[in-house]
């Protein structure tokens, strides 16, 4: 699997970067209270901060929501993961566990306040592409059983099999959905703030000690920009 980024989309967003964390022979199958401890102390720390603070000024969420204006989505209408989060833990709401490499992606996710997902590799359909969609492209939201059809224009993960994260980073797809199962995972961590390079490859060295502190794996990272494309 090879992951790109269309060089259009540095076109209007030039300040991306996207590291790319590639994790082979992981352990998901069982629950860690460790991670699932780490995940409620994040949520109960930003929780307690938003309900006092409009999330929605945070300098990383107004950089997303003001990418998915920049694509003609409305982010209160389908807002960008990250903001998504903050606002259920600034409501009081916990995160439910969904397995141990989920769980560490929301913990992370909260502590630095960036989106970040991924795709179970042995169920992606040839490369993974972050480009814009076509008239039509196929998206099955995690979760359902019904088919979506893309408009033209709107940014998305794709492969060969069709939309795998629709708007972005706002939902993805059913059949690359981390399981107990997943062996095989990219993680994805999206900056749009433009973060100091130094700081966003200590956050992902944190992530990667962690994933394989407690699921295992083998781990190659990249972090791709503007000047590296795939």
């Amino acid at each position: 699997m090879n992951f790109n980024i269309d060089p259009k989309i540095f076109e209007t967003y030039p300040d991306l970067k996207i590291g790319a964390i590639i994790i082979k022979g992981i352990d998901n199958t069982r629950r860690n209270s460790n991670v699932e401890g780490l995940l409620r102390g994040a949520a109960a720390q930003r929780g307690k901060q938003f309900s006092k603070y409009d999330f929605n000024e945070e300098p990383k969420v107004k950089a997303w929501k003001e990418t998915y204006g920049k694509f003609g989505i409305n982010p209160n209408k389908y807002p960008p993961s990250i903001a998504a989060l903050l606002k259920r833990v600034g409501q009081g709401k916990e995160i439910p566990h969904i397995n141990t490499l989920v769980d560490l992606y929301n913990y992370f996710s909260l502590k630095f306040m960036l989106p970040i997902g991924g795709e179970d590799l042995d169920w992606l359909c040839g490369d993974l592409n972050l480009t814009y969609t076509e008239e039509g492209d196929a998206f099955r939201p995690i979760g359902s059983i019904n088919v979506e059809e893309a408009k033209e224009g709107e940014v998305a993960y794709k492969d060969n099999g069709g939309i795998t994260c629709r708007y972005w980073n706002h939902k993805e797809c059913e059949r690359t959905k981390f399981t107990e199962k997943t062996v095989n995972a990219v993680i994805l961590v999206e900056d749009m703030s433009k973060m100091h390079m130094d700081e966003f490859g200590k956050m992902l060295r944190e992530m990667q000690n962690a994933i394989i502190k407690y699921i295992g794996g083998q781990i190659e990272p990249y972090i791709l920009t503007e000047d590296r494309t795939s």
